[in-house]
């Protein structure tokens, strides 16, 4: 478990065409899968890369099939232990935020995020993955109940962010294997996303905040 806040350097991945999005995605997946049969049975790190080929492989079937936004949901549940996700998205306008979430929201929380959807995306440092560190982390992120913050960018002028809120009983925080995840997915989930819309000229089922 990361036992102190820390914020993690983004991977900015440039603005790809969907051709080649798919295939950095598919080769992306097949050199987790190498490096982890390269590795001794039962190598710690095996776990890590099983779990990171897991969440590549799942984005590239997703990018084909256009639902990228459930493919995020499903690896944030199933390979990180979150089903509280949101994906914010600043709007053309710039004075508002366009919201996505899983089902798993109480009604203080989606008020948490209405209210200060526009601050979340802001929070300094807007390039840097946010982890909460535990009770002593006194951070505004933390003080709305968010356990991690992802940023990323659907192109130069559009920024967005994958915000957690609570993790299933059964996780302790967040490991190094899980920062791994975060990384990938603060470098594909803006490309992934940009090239969900252009495949369907616009987004559907995002709210206006």
């Amino acid at each position: 478990m990361i036992s102190k806040s820390e914020t993690i350097p983004s991977i900015n991945t440039p603005q790809a065409s969907l051709a080649d999005l798919e295939r950095n995605l598919g080769g992306l997946s097949l050199q987790y899968m190498r490096q982890s049969l390269e590795l001794p049975l039962n190598h710690e790190k095996q776990t890590v890369l099983a779990r990171l080929y897991s969440a590549a492989n799942t984005l590239h079937q997703a990018v084909r099939e256009s639902i990228v936004e459930n493919a995020i949901f499903e690896i944030c549940s199933n390979l990180i232990g979150c089903e509280q996700v949101a994906l914010l998205v600043t709007c053309k306008q710039q004075d508002r935020v366009a919201f996505s979430g899983s089902a798993d929201f109480n009604p203080q929380q989606l008020e948490a995020i209405r209210r200060n959807a526009k601050r979340i995306l802001q929070e300094a440092p807007t390039d840097s993955i946010y982890i909460k560190s535990g009770p002593e982390d006194r951070s505004f992120l933390s003080s709305l109940g968010i356990s991690a913050r992802i940023p990323f960018w659907l192109d130069k002028s559009t920024k967005g962010a994958i915000v957690f809120f609570n993790l299933l009983p059964q996780r302790n925080g967040l490991d190094a294997g899980d920062c791994e995840l975060l990384k990938l997915l603060c470098a594909y989930t803006g490309p992934c996303l940009a090239a969900n819309k252009i495949k369907h000229q616009e987004t559907s089922g995002w709210v206006q905040l």
